[in-house]
């Protein structure tokens, strides 16, 4: 079966943006790297809960359990709270430059990181990652079940080095002072909710997708805001359009 390298977006803005799509290899090479994290971090845990019983008999029962049940723990929780509070990356897909999305582009949440982690019993454990290389080859979009249950991508990170601006902020008070002067009666308020939508989820955005969508959002803005300055970047566009309808009501 063939699958596509790259999806098209359509994002909530009205734009398109072009995602590539990472490779099994890249993912399963990821995996791995994460696999011997997670083996270290319970291994230890493991070894002090062990340490703490001593030699008791039914202790070392009670240990055994918990040890179980806290391995799990450790292997679920980890690949979670990476994916849903570190840009959809965990330590292995941040070397091998990939993360999560969501089928939309948008950041992953906590509850799609729950979802595609829990089938990862089905995808991965209970099949030793048959099931998942299956899922993976037959779908376009190289999802494995936990991603289709979840509705999420895992795509190329083509800068993963590169540090997001974070926040919505204006550039300069000078610059406000000019955009107050902007005629922006035809901005609605349909235009004015897609420029707040960017300014929220832009620092979780990769910088290629980040510049593409602001670069389309202020194309299809500039014309209905006689005034502005043309030489404005898109970025400081978008924050100046956004602040001054704000102070207007």
């Amino acid at each position: 079966m063939e699958y596509e390298d790259t999806v098209l977006i359509a994002t909530p803005e009205g734009v398109e943006i072009e995602l590539a799509l990472a490779g099994i290899g890249s993912r399963l090479a990821a995996r791995l790297i994460d696999h011997l994290i997670q083996a270290a971090i319970a291994a230890g845990a493991v070894l002090i809960l062990f340490a703490a019983v001593g030699e008791d008999s039914l202790a070392g029962t009670v240990a055994t359990v918990i040890g179980i049940l806290l391995s799990f723990l450790i292997f679920w929780a980890y690949d979670v709270l990476f994916e849903a509070f570190n840009g959809g990356r965990t330590p292995g897909k941040r070397a091998l430059g990939v993360r999560v999305v969501g089928e939309h582009g948008e950041p992953v949440s906590f509850s799609m990181a729950a979802v595609r982690n829990i089938l990862r019993l089905i995808d991965e454990y209970l099949t030793l990652w048959v099931a998942a290389l299956i899922s993976m080859v037959r779908s376009k979009r190289t999802q494995r079940l936990g991603d289709m249950a979840a509705g999420s991508l895992v795509v190329k990170d083509r800068a993963v080095e590169a540090e997001l601006e974070p926040g919505i902020g204006i550039s300069s008070l000078a610059g406000l002072e000019a955009a107050d002067r902007w005629e922006t009666t035809q901005v609605d308020a349909d235009d004015l909710a897609a420029a707040r939508r960017y300014l929220e989820r832009r620092s979780h955005l990769a910088p290629h997708v980040r510049d593409h969508l602001a670069g389309d959002l202020a194309g299809r803005l500039r014309p209905k805001v006689p005034g502005s300055d043309p030489a404005l970047g898109a970025d400081q566009f978008i924050e100046l359009l956004v602040a001054v309808k704000s102070r207007r009501g």
